[in-house]
């Protein structure tokens, strides 16, 4: 029998994205978006941020501080994941960001995108090459068609077409994750309900490689730990986390 790690690896490469089913512990995951909405209400609200990227109306992504209730190790970088990863992107992947994504109650479908990745843009080259980064989506509520998903185009990661609709949009349950290569299309819709719809992302990759996309061109912090929680972290963990900004 494969093993799962091995059949998400074959999925995250063939269409560019796969959902991983329980990689972590449903509690942990609510313990840590009850934190969060206790303790730092503000990045649930749409008040504007100089830290705060917008990529549609009511939907945003924040860089957070590794610390608190998003330092459990099954939040940042899951074993199950990892494993995965050391298939897809070799063993000496690192972080280059982590932080949350919020679509607010009304927030409406983006229009397709890819994260970035292209290496060699309109040489042919581009698709035939591995991936070198991936996002990790770690919804904290459900993502479903009330709350929303994220849609995909499946093999877009090979091609330059993208559909009208996308063909692939997963059902979340919270304990899951998702995982797609940043050149795949892919899109946010719409959340049609009355809460907004927080999930933990990670940018993982190959040692060499690093955004230069997103994030204001690299300008301010994306990637941020407490020094206190890095020094209490496992060695892997701590070579994961080496583009860190360390704060106090």
């Amino acid at each position: 029998m494969e093993a799962p790690n091995t059949k998400a690896s074959k999925q995250l490469f063939k269409n560019g994205v796969c959902v991983v089913d329980g990689v972590v512990n449903k509690s942990i995951v609510s313990e840590c978006y009850d934190s969060l909405r206790r303790q730092n209400p503000e990045l649930f609200d749409d008040t504007p941020k100089p830290e705060r990227f917008y990529v549609s109306r009511g939907r945003y992504y924040q860089p957070i501080c590794i610390a608190g209730p998003v330092a459990a190790r099954d939040l940042i970088l899951p074993m199950a994941i990892e494993e995965v990863l050391v298939e897809s992107l070799g063993e000496d992947f690192v972080l280059d960001s982590f932080g949350l994504i919020i679509a607010l109650p009304g927030a409406t479908d983006q229009q397709w995108h890819r994260d970035g990745g292209i290496l060699f843009p309109g040489n042919p080259l581009e698709f035939m090459l591995p991936v070198t980064a991936v996002t990790i989506a770690i919804p904290l509520v459900e993502m479903n068609d009330e709350t929303g998903r994220t849609g995909f185009h499946l093999g877009s990661h090979r091609t330059i077409e993208r559909l009208v609709r996308p063909d692939f949009e997963p059902n979340v349950p919270v304990g899951s994750a998702v995982i797609w290569d940043f050149r795949i299309f892919h899109k946010g819709m719409a959340n049609k309900g009355t809460k907004p719809r927080p999930l933990l992302y990670a940018t993982c990759c190959r040692p060499w490689w690093c955004d230069v996309t997103n994030f204001g061109g690299g300008v301010g912090m994306k990637l941020g730990v407490q020094r206190e929680t890095l020094q209490g972290m496992e060695d892997i963990m701590q070579r994961r986390l080496v583009r860190a900004m360390i704060f106090d």
